[in-house]
Formats: C-alpha cells, structure tokens, sequence
C-alpha cells in the first residue's frame, strides 16, 4: 500500500485569503453599523454578517478536506481520502486512464473550486460524470474512468503514481472490494431527514429574524419612550427608552439557543422531548410577535 498526496499550498493560501477577505468586510460592517442610528440598512448589514459567518465556516471544513487529503493505492483499489469523505475505487473497474491534458470535451462542473481546490461534481463531453477531488487544474489531473463514473485526481507525483498505478493494475487483485462512497458522518444523520424537525426551527428562526427586522425598520420612526408592559386592563403601566425594545428579540435568541442544543442532545435519545422543546422556542417566538405588535400600536 503506498499513499500518493495532493499539492494542498495553493488551495490552502487562497481558502485562506478569502477568510481573511469576509472578515475584514464583517469588521468593516460592523464598525459601520456601529456608528450610524439602527435602521434597515442595520439590520441587512447584520444578516451579511450572519451570513458570512456561515460562510466562513464551510470555508473552513472545505480547507481542512483540503489539508486532510491522500489518494492509498494497492493492488486491489485506490482510495480517495477526502477529510471525512472516502471513495474506493476498485483497480478492475477501472477501464481506463487519461491525462488531464488529452481530455477535450466540455467540461461542466458542480461544486467548490477555486485555485488549488477542485471537488465536486461535474460531466466530461466523451467521458460521463466525473467525481473531482483535486487541487490542480483539469489539464494537470489524472481521469480514472470506471463504468458510469470517473474520477478526476491530482497526485503532485504525477508519473509515479501513474507508474505505480501500472504495476498495480498488471499485478491483479488479491481480493475483490466494492465501489463506495462514503461522505462524513455529520451529513448521514438522520435529522437532515426529518421534515418536521426542520420545519419547527426554520419557522422558529425565520420568525426570530424577521422580528428583528421589523424592529430595525420601525426603529427610526418609533417615539423616545415606548410602553414595555401592560396591566390587566390593557393599558400600559410601565414606559422605556424605544432601544429596549430589543431586548424582545434577544431573549428569543437565547430560548431558541438554549432550547435548540438540548433538544438537539436529546434528539436521539427522546424525540418527542426534542420536539417539544424545539416547539417551545417556536411558540415563544410567536409570543414574542404578538407582544411586540401591541407595542407598537399603542406607540
């Protein structure tokens, strides 16, 4: 058995380079959003944040695939190590072999590239569907073609992995193994499947979010003080300053935190506890909905 490494520099420095460039954007709007009264434009530069912030976090499983990657020969399959992924590719389906270079087909590709980073899936003119996990151009890769499915790689050892490869494949296997593909465990749970799960905390996040929204639309045009509690008669009894009114969505974020871990603990254990503690947070949220629409009309 013998392990062949991709060239993972190029991929690694820009992967990082973009980090660094969402997050000097993130500082810049934050400082901006900072100094400037909370409006709309508050809110859309907070849900940038938001969102790069997820970003940069698929960035950052992208690149540890990256620096986590080999391609394991043997006689009887080569073996792409991808992070938590793994392809076995069994040496006799392979029907042939063809350089980067000789493919001339269009290419169209499905997936995370950027210079040095290749994986995904894509589809070759004359080749079929083709599986990428390589950190070089197409015209520096190997294309390992099996029946309905290639494979495009990129050991830095070109020639000698392709020696090897030819050894291996003249030698035959000493026993039969199976073509799979395995992705990372966190992608085979089972809650990716359950709608309802799903369901609750989208519409509970969704309904976080766009509170928020309101609020910092709203904001602008809201009076100095606000009437924050109401007594039985439904009259206000209790005045604030109009920022805290924020506080309403804050302690929707914590309960839905809170109540989202622990329900994610218990997932597997008790569902219907997961639930209900999901449906909890969802609940407040409406809540939270209905108390902040009474302040605002009797504003």
């Amino acid at each position: 058995m013998t392990e062949w490494y991709p060239n993972p520099q190029t991929g690694l420095r820009v992967g990082l380079a973009l980090i660094a460039a969402v997050l000097l954007a993130d500082i810049g709007l934050v400082i901006w959003a900072a100094t400037r009264p909370v409006d709309g434009l508050t809110f859309m530069a907070g849900l940038f944040v938001l969102g790069s912030l997820i970003v940069i976090g698929l960035m950052g499983y992208w690149i540890s695939g990256l620096v986590q990657s080999a391609y394991v020969l043997d006689r009887n399959a080569l073996v792409i190590l991808w992070g938590e992924s793994e392809h076995v590719i069994p040496l006799p389906q392979v029907q042939r072999v063809l350089l980067g270079e000789e493919v001339t087909g269009r290419l169209r590709f499905r997936g995370i590239r950027w210079p040095g980073h290749w994986v995904g899936y894509g589809e070759i003119e004359g080749v079929g569907p083709v599986l990428f996990h390589a950190t070089a151009p197409l015209e520096e890769q190997v294309i390992l073609v099996t029946p309905g499915l290639a494979y495009g790689i990129s050991p830095e050892d070109r020639d000698g992995f392709l020696h090897t490869l030819h050894i291996r494949m003249q030698m035959g296997p000493t026993q039969w193994v199976e073509q799979a593909s395995h992705g990372p465990a966190f992608a085979r749970w089972e809650f990716w499947r359950d709608r309802p799960a799903l369901g609750i905390l989208t519409a509970a996040l969704g309904a976080l979010l766009a509170l928020t929204g309101l609020l910092c639309f709203r904001f602008p045009s809201l009076p100095p003080l606000l009437p924050l509690h109401f007594d039985a008669l439904g009259s206000p009894d209790r005045l604030g300053v109009r920022g805290q009114i924020f506080f309403i969505p804050l302690i929707g974020l914590i309960v839905l935190t809170v109540n989202g871990f622990l329900g994610g603990l218990l997932y597997r254990y008790e569902r219907l506890a997961a639930y209900l503690l999901w449906g909890g947070a969802l609940a407040v949220q409406i809540l939270f909905w209905a108390a902040v629409l009474g302040i605002l009309a009797a504003a």
